[in-house]
């Protein structure tokens, strides 16, 4: 397997990985949400339920982090993380997106109508801010739609980002909102558990502490998330990552064919003077090839909203 396959194969990876990411959050989340509903509305809290309900949530940031890993390769070897960063990273997204799926099926356990009206609102919300972000990430107007469409159901759950350059208010207004969306759906809980339980009764002083620790877990992964980037995030401008115009040599993007080039089997290669077999001649090469790499632009665009 030469170069080219390998950079390939690096280059579908990402994909796969950026389409599992956006899986996690448009199956694998609403998922879980539906399945701690249902165990509200039964009372099944014994402990077999509740491992499986953690080890849901626990794959959902696993899912998460390896996105974050992937975006490590655009990293210069000098700025490479280490381990102790991803599981940082990975215990703020535990903790964000456990609090925020809990809060979602307490209220749901109560008021099943209204979660739909609540998605819908919130998600018209999220996009709208998305649309005012002016992202630029796919090649269509179509397909750039889509993708706001999709940040917003993303963003429904947890923290993305999809500008480059200095994202600290954009944030802090995010997590404000959520948290404050966190505390309002877990008091309405709270309040309706207290006058008219639909299902079982439980005493007030135990449906407050279970609405305060929801929240209380939504503050810690906030905590976890201000220590993050405070020791282990790496701010870099966009030219310093792997693939930019400065100090990379020039990349190649899938599907590009690069100038001089030509293209034989379907693969761009190297312009060269061929080797003329029938007069005997061999002409020397007319200039040293470029050192040339695949980049997947998608992915690298990220990184660059993610690091700078």
């Amino acid at each position: 397997m030469d170069i080219y396959d390998i950079e390939s194969l690096a280059v579908l990876s990402h994909d796969l990985g950026l389409l599992k990411f956006i899986k996690t959050f448009s199956e694998n989340a609403p998922q879980l949400a539906l399945m701690l509903t249902t165990i509200l509305q039964r009372g099944q809290l014994d402990p077999c339920t509740v491992l499986k309900a953690v080890v849901s949530a626990t794959a959902i940031a696993v899912n998460v982090t390896m996105y974050h890993r992937a975006l490590h390769s655009f990293l210069p070897e000098e700025k490479k993380q280490q381990l102790l960063s991803s599981a940082v990273y990975f215990l703020w997204n535990l903790f964000l997106i456990s609090s925020r799926l809990t809060a979602l099926a307490l209220f749901a356990s109560v008021l099943p109508c209204f979660i739909f009206t609540h998605f819908i609102c919130s998600w018209l919300l999220l996009f709208f801010f998305v649309w005012r972000s002016k992202t630029d990430f796919m090649d269509s107007p179509g397909g750039e739609w889509l993708y706001r469409a999709t940040v917003g159901l993303i963003w429904y759950f947890d923290w993305f980002n999809v500008v480059e350059g200095r994202t600290r208010y954009r944030t802090l207004l995010y997590h404000a909102y959520i948290l404050v969306d966190v505390l309002l759906l877990c008091s309405l809980w709270c309040w309706k558990m207290s006058t008219a339980p639909p299902y079982f009764v439980i005493p007030q002083l135990y449906a407050m502490i279970t609405a305060v620790s929801v929240v209380s877990v939504y503050i810690l992964g906030i905590l976890l998330k201000i220590v993050y980037y405070k020791c282990y995030h790496p701010n870099l401008a966009k030219d310093e990552l792997k693939g930019g115009p400065t100090g990379q040599g020039p990349m190649r993007s899938s599907g590009d064919v690069l100038d001089g080039d030509v293209v034989i089997d379907g693969d761009s290669v190297p312009q060269t003077i061929i080797l003329m077999e029938d007069t005997g001649f061999r002409s020397m090469p007319s200039s040293p090839a470029p050192s040339v790499q695949r980049c997947n632009k998608r992915m690298r665009k990220l990184a660059e909203n993610f690091y700078s």
